[in-house]
């Protein structure tokens, strides 16, 4: 069964559909993603002159990877009132209307890549793409895994109860033994040559348009006046640790960028100060963003924060648009 017709919307028509999703995000807005200066078109499923779903097709090749860097979350996105029906009806259209948009997308396009956002846990119309199309691939569907601490009635003494007794402890010593303390006055400067250095000490370099698109980034949750730069610092003022943060339309506080340097225990200051941040704010949660890799996934969840499943998908036939 047909819902509508799928075809290639207008940045607006996008914009449009995006305000009234519950699915949005500062990750989906078009303005954001013409930072990245990659390639994207805008797709929707038409119904009677309403988009009802749609998502971004972006080329992030400029970057030497399927997705663009310190991004999540970029994917479909559902016209709220298909999220208000019956849980029975919701479940149809969320499968229907999935594997309809991607099909008719998947026709003219050879490769491609989105990631779904966590309230996003039905898959079945992705992985239905092409089901009954022996010739033609199907999609690659992988979980993935973030973070995230729940703000909910939750206090400062209560962030700390729920993460691990080492890291209480590594908070007495930053400020202790290191002498350290928390600020909300990093700089763009400083975060730039706090994530060089983090880089470093593993022997990598990001790409030269990684680092380009870096401050760009930055500024632009810094002039919406919803993001901010925390610091950890000696007793100097030399920054040893930092984090862009910023509060999306739902009220989460996301953590895409952090950087660190010669510091034992700055990092974990860190991380409290983008808690206690967050909560004297009022949000919702915070979302650490990712915890794909052992020592990263750990260290978020000793903090508290939950493991929180979504899913990346990928699109690929072999040949070029």
């Amino acid at each position: 069964m047909s819902h509508g017709r799928v075809e290639q919307v207008s940045t607006e028509a996008w914009a449009g559909l995006l305000s009234k999703s519950p699915h949005r995000t500062r990750f989906l807005e078009p303005e954001f993603i013409a930072l990245f200066g990659a390639p994207v078109t805008y797709w929707g499923l038409d119904r009677k002159g309403v988009l009802v779903a749609g998502m971004p097709v972006i080329d992030a090749a400029v970057f030497d990877a399927r997705a663009l860097p310190w991004c999540y979350y970029q994917g479909i996105a559902y016209h709220q009132e298909i999220w208000r029906a019956s849980p029975a009806k919701r479940t149809q259209y969320e499968i229907e209307l999935a594997e309809e948009l991607v099909t008719a997308i998947a026709k003219s396009q050879d490769r491609f890549s989105f990631s779904l956002h966590p309230s996003l846990q039905d898959v079945r119309g992705l992985d239905w793409v092409h089901y009954h199309d022996p010739d033609r691939p199907r999609l690659q569907i992988l979980p993935r895994y973030t973070a995230i601490v729940d703000l909910d009635g939750a206090d400062s003494d209560s962030l700390r109860t729920a993460c691990r007794s080492a890291r209480r402890q590594e908070e007495g010593y930053a400020l202790d033994r290191e002498e350290l303390m928390s600020s909300s006055d990093g700089s763009i400067e400083e975060l730039t040559a706090l994530y060089l250095e983090t880089f470093a000490r593993q022997d990598l370099t990001p790409p030269q348009a990684e680092r380009d698109t870096l401050p760009k980034y930055t500024e632009y949750f810094l002039n919406a006046g919803v993001g901010k730069l925390l610091a950890v610092r000696n007793r100097g003022g030399q920054p040893l640790a930092i984090a862009l943060i910023f509060k999306d339309y739902d009220g989460t506080v996301h953590v895409p960028i952090v950087g660190t340097g010669d510091t034992r225990f700055g990092g974990t200051l860190l991380y409290f100060a983008i808690l206690d941040d967050a909560l004297a704010n009022g949000a919702k949660a915070v979302d650490f963003n990712g915890a794909n890799s052992p020592k990263r996934a750990y260290f978020k969840h000793s903090i508290g924060a939950k493991p929180v499943l979504y899913f990346d998908v990928f699109y690929d036939t072999g040949g070029s648009n």
